[in-house]
C-alpha cells in the first residue's frame, strides 16, 4: 500500500520535480477531488483511470446484533469508484 507521502516521492522522482512541489500538487489534486465529490456532489470521470459516481443506498430494516432489536438505517449517499478498462490488468 502506498500512502500520500510515498506517492508524492514517487511523483517527484518520475517527473523530476522537488518533493515539496510534488506533495503540494498531490494535496491540491486530492483536495479538489474530495471537494467535487462531497461538497459539490459532482460525478468525476478521469479518462484512463476511472469514474467516481454518486449512488444512494436505500433505507432498510436491520437487526441489532446484541439486542435483537429491529432498527431502520436511513437512506444515505455514497461514492462508488469504477476503474477504467485500461486499469483492468489481469494477472496470470
Amino acid at each position: 500500500m502506498v500512502n500520500r507521502k510515498q506517492f508524492s516521492r514517487k511523483f517527484a522522482e518520475r517527473y523530476g520535480v522537488t518533493y515539496q512541489d510534488a506533495d503540494q500538487i498531490c494535496r491540491n489534486a486530492f483536495e479538489l477531488l474530495g471537494s467535487l465529490l462531497y461538497e459539490e456532489k459532482e460525478d468525476v470521470v478521469i479518462t484512463g483511470f476511472g469514474a467516481f459516481k454518486h449512488k444512494k443506498a436505500k433505507a432498510k430494516n436491520v437487526r441489532h446484533p446484541s439486542t435483537g432489536e429491529m432498527l431502520v438505517t436511513p437512506e444515505r449517499d455514497f461514492v462508488k469508484f469504477t476503474p477504467s478498462e485500461l486499469l483492468d490488468v489481469k494477472e496470470d
